[in-house]
């Protein structure tokens, strides 16, 4: 019996998971929170407030984010250096026409990460990018359905499962 104390390696391994807001259904505030999580790392089973276990996220295609409502024209992002008639009001139309879709989902993952010490380095985690075209396509890990061996693996269950049917539609015939 092991008599290591501590996390695995395996649950403290950060892992690159990518978001294409294209085919994401979700609204912007869904895939901040959900982005949120994951760079906090509250999805993994070795959470923990003060350690920083989280993956990181690329978004890609932010410039199909869902917005419902008015809240091009109406939502406000504003600025005050504590000054008396300092604050300045920006809709968030003109935030992405000046930044871009990503400052927007930057902004939303932000006021949803907890305001300590590793809330810059979570945020350092997380890549936006307006288009489809970013520099982390080697690091993205591949899905299970576009692996080969999964795909001879699941070419050889089905066969096993089809010849099984044969087995059972012959036995239950006499």
């Amino acid at each position: 019996m092991s008599q290591r104390i501590g996390n695995s390696a395996a649950a403290l391994t950060r892992v690159w998971h990518h978001i294409d807001l294209a085919s994401d259904p979700r609204t912007l505030g869904r895939v901040a929170a959900s982005i949120a999580i994951t760079l906090q790392g509250k999805h993994k089973p070795t959470f923990s407030p003060n350690n920083d276990h989280g993956d990181y996220v690329v978004v890609t295609n932010a410039a199909h984010m869902k917005v419902t409502g008015n809240k091009l024209k109406e939502k406000h992002y504003w600025t005050h250096n504590t000054r008396p008639g300092s604050l300045k009001l920006i809709p968030m139309e003109r935030m992405i026409a000046n930044k871009g879709y990503s400052e927007v989902l930057m902004k939303a993952v932000k006021g949803m990460i907890p305001k300590n010490k590793l809330r810059l380095d979570r945020l350092d985690r997380l890549k936006v990018y307006d288009g489809d075209e970013h520099p982390y396509k080697q690091n993205l890990i591949a899905f299970a359905d576009e692996v080969s061996e999964m795909k001879a693996k699941a070419a050889e269950l089905d066969r096993k499962e089809k010849h099984l049917t044969e087995l059972r539609e012959k036995y239950l015939k006499h």
